[in-house]
């Protein structure tokens, strides 16, 4: 358009030869560079940044876009994105059309792949500074594991005093020592005995309850593994009872302590955004526990 306009006013000084079509044409010939001038401060503070949801269901549509910044009104710009899966450090340009891929649980690294910012006018180009890439977790949905070994043997039989003492439907007898609440003097045996007898709350030795799985697999396995992983760590959770994941990945083994709902999101989290293990299984090491469960990708039986 602008080189239409400028062999237009050219044409008209050429033909009629006037101080007004020259003035113009020197005006359209100059307008460039104004724009350039004027342009300047935003484009030396223009940004591009990445626009999109940080958790999204599997299975559920979901956009990126590329977005500019400046303290100064918005020039032009343009960019694309390009995704990477960070189980498979494979990756792809994005396409508007085609949305996130959100069909297989896992992290997504969305980053600007080339970003060009313009003067007011469109005329000038320039690259554009590019923050950070954003981190979208594809999130697995819960599904539920037929059978689970009974938690009855992740109780041993031993007891310990519980720690602060409190309420315990067990106690231990045992004579007073200094240093002893008072609170706790079971004073009918006492006096009974003569003796100064403590009641001591006792609290089950619990062993270890351990939850392993080996991210290795495709498409519907990884969904089962993660989705497995989800339930089995909600089921173990509303009982109450504290656990371990121990899971292979292809950075090595990672530990996480559950101790409530957000330490299974937060370790979840951190699963999906690990590289896929290629050999190995986290069973090769063996471990003691009183209630170990793997968890694994195969289809359920019928």
């Amino acid at each position: 358009m602008y080189l239409a306009v400028l062999v237009g006013c050219g044409s008209f000084y050429v033909a009629h030869g006037e101080w007004v079509s020259w003035v113009l044409f020197l005006a359209v010939l100059g307008l460039p560079w104004l724009s350039l001038l004027l342009s300047l401060p935003a484009v030396l503070r223009f940004r591009l940044s990445v626009q999109a949801p940080a958790n999204v269901p599997v299975g559920t549509e979901a956009e990126a876009e590329v977005v500019g910044g400046s303290e100064f009104p918005l020039p032009p710009f343009r960019g694309k994105l390009r995704v990477t899966f960070c189980q498979t450090g494979k990756t792809q340009t994005y396409r508007l059309l085609q949305g996130l891929p959100t069909e297989v649980c896992g992290g997504l690294r969305v980053e600007i792949a080339r970003g060009k910012v313009c003067d007011y006018l469109g005329l000038f180009s320039f690259p554009a500074r590019r923050e950070e890439p954003q981190l979208v977790r594809v999130q697995p949905k819960e599904i539920p594991v037929p059978e689970l070994p009974s938690l009855d043997g992740y109780l041993a039989a031993a007891w310990r005093p519980k720690p602060g003492g409190g309420f315990a439907e067990n106690h231990e007898l045992r004579l007073f020592r200094p240093g002893d609440s008072q609170n706790q003097i079971h004073w009918k045996l006492t006096a009974k005995t003569g003796k100064l007898m403590l009641r001591q709350p006792m609290e089950p030795q619990r062993g270890l309850v351990l939850v392993t799985v080996d991210l290795r697999g495709q498409g519907e396995e990884i969904n089962r593994i993660f989705g497995r992983l989800v339930w089995v760590g909600r089921y173990l959770l509303e009982r109450q009872v504290v656990f371990e994941i121990r899971a292979l990945t292809g950075s090595g083994i990672h530990s996480f302590s559950i101790h409530r709902e957000t330490d299974l999101t937060r370790a979840v989290d951190d699963l999906l955004c690990h590289p896929l293990a290629q050999a190995g299984s986290v069973t090769d090491q063996p471990c003691p526990a009183s209630w170990h469960y793997h968890i694994g990708g195969e289809p359920d039986a019928e």
